[in-house]
């Protein structure tokens, strides 16, 4: 059986590794060799590997035949589609996943067809209400989803197969009597989820309890998910593993309860389980069946039949089990942080277990102390120990998915966990069976509310307790779980000699580094926009900051992951190159986050110093010269970019000179008044637009590479290929961030070296390799 599980498990994993498909006769070879070492050697391993490997495969080949459905430009499209979320009425939104149910009418032979196997992104701005279940009829701009791809931040790519869509649709404006709502019909769990709100909209922790009832954090605002960050409860404010496991014991205790009533019979011994199950199974489709839960209906399943039965099975061998079965229902799941999280904990609450009854001859919680107060004692010991079990060793999780820990997630879950388990859950389960009486069902979600009241209130005082790690603190990091299952397994006592040893070495490793001679241009992919880190000995200089929108910005999703991964917390220098939003958008959230000691602005503001003509200022060892404009401006606009220029102060190593979105005349004033301008690395003026990059500019800059900074499907077809054609003309490499990602350029003395952060991820096989 392990074998079988192992084999299971480790072959759907090898997807996440694939940079590419391989063909179907690797994997009939493979089986065939597997097959003949079993007959042989009895090994299920190999066989089992080789067969869900090459299920795995058939799965992304699949995912990848429906994504080359969807074109490679945007396509207007009459699509019919069905609503697949829960909707909240007093929540605006604007992205649903949707099911395609078929194409209405398209304008062009040469345009796609879609059938139901096809699932969507929709965008749809001020949308009307919507529902769970309805079909619409809908005017859109189809097209394929690219993602931003950086060193860290949001990957919609690799979260579009995790949630297995294709593709994305943007509702259009209104045409004729489109949109057209053609069939009304909602789910029950639509129904059940406006029911419930009808209770709640009174109450203030209503969008917790819609979590904690349905799956749907829809309502939970950013603050929210701030303090759930912060105080490390996330997991408990929606539907989990944990409380698919409640809602099993609950109605374990119902069927052994009505099991009282009934006739003796050898049957009837069923009846606990199934009644649980069925209420589990129900909490589940009420979450949408998210990974967490159909992880614990898995094991709540075997562990029903192993309970009733009277078999024994060790914790491990249930938890393979349900990694086995949950990637053969859904191999994508693996790229989904809920996967990870879910998996890994209880993982980690095994390995607790077992080193608790190898220490101590017992299992986690033992009752056999009498006195009630002890009891209460030996509880909180035993869950303090959890917790602090779950923080270490949830540490390369929460590290890789989120950047960062938090500080007080023990102390927070000692309370939390307790209360929301006991008390919450329960309530809201009874108010869900309870639902159709209304006196009963609003006693049970008022008490709910009530309940969660402390737990609210409490992780407001903990907002703050989250810290960043950098990616230069993976060896600590990894360390740190070393040294701490060493301390479990090896006393300290025994072996002194050992752990000094190891202290000796650490200190060795890690002395204060030399100050670095070489420094890094990051042009980050902010889609259209413009975002440059300039990198050195642990300190930065943004150049720009992207642009923003109603609900986010790139500075949230792009630039602090980034920063946050390198460990830096504070920024030296903040250069805003004009007043554009592509280009400013982000501006105050990064000066309430990061809080630059120096501000630049080419324009009159309150809190920037001048960005003008030959100014110098000298940081870390590299020069920072002004090139443009010749003076301050009351309203920057392209023509007013700041343009600096970018070298080592003693003028070895290459030079970098960024140009902002100056206009062809500026760019012939500036070298006017700088005719003996040159650099190496070129920003590309205005994102490729045919207003900038003259053949004069190019024929006195001379740069050997040239960096542009563009989306793939921007409103204005930008770079143009004729200003491409004419950097590539003169030999000069040119890059974009619309095909290359994130552009990391290492400048030291001698040269410099670029690195892609497409080219750099190319090791997944779902990445468009057409770009």
């Amino acid at each position: 059986m392990l074998q079988i599980a192992l084999g299971i498990a480790i072959g759907f994993h090898s997807l996440h590794w694939l940079s590419f498909l391989p063909p179907y006769w690797w994997y009939m070879t493979a089986i065939i060799v597997s097959i003949v070492i079993f007959y042989y050697c009895k090994n299920h391993f190999l066989f089992w590997f080789s067969i869900s490997a090459f299920l795995a495969v058939l799965c992304a080949e699949q995912y990848l035949k429906k994504v080359e459905d969807i074109p490679l430009n945007r396509t207007n499209l009459i699509i019919n589609v069905r609503i697949s979320a829960v909707i909240n009425k007093n929540i605006p939104i604007s992205n649903i996943e949707v099911e395609v149910v078929d194409n209405y009418f398209h304008y062009s032979p040469d345009n796609p067809v879609l059938d139901v196997s096809h699932k969507l992104l929709l965008i749809w701005p001020d949308a009307p209400t919507l529902k769970q279940g309805q079909i619409w009829q809908l005017p859109v701009k189809l097209s394929r989803i690219i993602g931003r791809v950086n060193q860290a931040g949001f990957d919609a790519e690799q979260f579009a197969v995790s949630r297995n869509v294709h593709g994305k649709a943007v509702v259009r404006h209104r045409l004729s009597s489109l949109p057209l709502l053609l069939s009304s019909r909602i789910t029950w769990r639509q129904r059940l989820y406006d029911k419930a709100f009808i209770y709640l909209e009174n109450m203030p922790n209503k969008a917790y309890l819609l979590a904690l009832a349905f799956g749907d954090r829809s309502g939970l605002t950013k603050v929210n998910w701030l303090h759930l960050r912060d105080s490390g409860t996330a997991h408990l404010l929606a539907i989990s593993g944990l409380h698919i496991a409640l809602a099993m014991l609950l109605g374990w205790q119902i069927g052994r309860k009505f099991k009282l009533f009934l006739p003796q019979k050898s049957y009837f011994i069923w009846l606990p389980m199934l009644t649980g199950l069925c209420i589990a199974f129900s909490y589940a489709w009420l979450s949408g069946f998210t990974t967490p839960t159909i992880r614990a209906l898995i094991m709540c399943i075997f562990l029903g039949v192993l309970k009733t039965t009277g078999v024994y099975w060790r914790h491990w061998q249930l938890l393979l089990t349900a990694l086995a079965l949950s990637l053969l229902i859904d191999p994508f799941s693996i790229y989904s942080a809920s996967f990870w999280l879910s998996f890994y904990a209880v993982g980690v609450l095994i390995i607790y277990t077992l080193s608790q009854r190898y220490f101590a001859g017992r299992v986690v919680f033992d009752y056999s102390i009498s006195s009630s107060s002890n009891h209460l004692k030996v509880f909180l010991l035993q869950l303090a120990k959890i917790q602090f079990w779950l923080m270490v060793l949830m540490l390369p999780i929460q590290w890789l998915w989120f950047g960062g820990l938090s500080l007080a997630a023990p102390i927070a879950n000692i309370v939390a966990v307790p209360l929301v388990s006991t008390i919450t859950v329960p309530l809201v389960l009874l108010a869900l069976l309870t639902l159709w009486i209304q006196p009963i069902s609003l006693l049970f979600w008022q008490c709910a509310d009530w309940s969660l009241i402390p737990i609210i209130e409490g992780i407001q005082w903990l907002e703050g307790a989250w810290y960043p790690l950098s990616a230069n603190l993976t060896p600590l990091l990894w360390g740190a779980i070393v040294v701490f299952m060493a301390l479990t397994l090896v006393p300290l006592s025994s072996f002194k000699w050992l752990y000094t040893s190891v202290i000796i070495i650490a200190l060795f490793l890690f002395l204060k580094e030399p100050v670095k001679s070489h420094w890094k241009i990051l042009v980050l992919d902010v889609g259209h926009g413009l975002a440059v880190l300039i990198i050195k000995n642990n300190k930065a200089v943004l150049y720009d900051t992207g642009n923003r929108w109603k609900d986010r910005s790139v500075a949230e999703t792009t630039i602090l992951p980034v920063l946050a991964q390198l460990g830096i917390k504070q920024l030296d220098f903040l250069i805003i190159s004009h007043d554009d939003s592509d280009h400013a958008g982000g501006k105050t959230i990064i000066t309430e986050k990061l809080s630059p000691q120096y501000k630049f602005s080419s324009n009159f503001e309150k809190g920037y110093l001048p960005c003008q003509n030959d100014q110098v200022w000298y940081w870390q060892g590299l020069t920072f010269t002004i090139q443009w404009p010749l003076q301050r401006v009351s309203h920057a606009r392209n023509p007013h970019s700041c343009v600096i220029h970018i070298q080592n102060s003693d003028l070895r190593g290459s030079s970098v000179l960024l140009t902002g979105d100056i206009d062809a005349i500026a760019e012939l004033m500036m070298l006017k008044n700088a005719p003996t301008l040159d650099a190496d690395i070129l920003l590309v003026p205005h994102h490729g637009s045919k207003t900038s990059s003259t053949h004069t500019f190019i024929d006195t800059i001379k740069p050997s590479l040239a960096i542009a900074s563009t989306s793939y499907f921007n409103a204005w077809n930008l770079p143009a290929k004729s200003i491409k054609a004419r950097y590539q003309d003169r030999g000069i490499e040119w890059l974009s961030t619309e095909n290359s990602g994130q552009i990391s350029v290492t400048i030291n003395v001698q040269n410099y070296q670029v690195i892609t952060e497409r080219k750099r991820s190319a090791t997944q096989w779902y990445r468009p390799n057409w770009l």
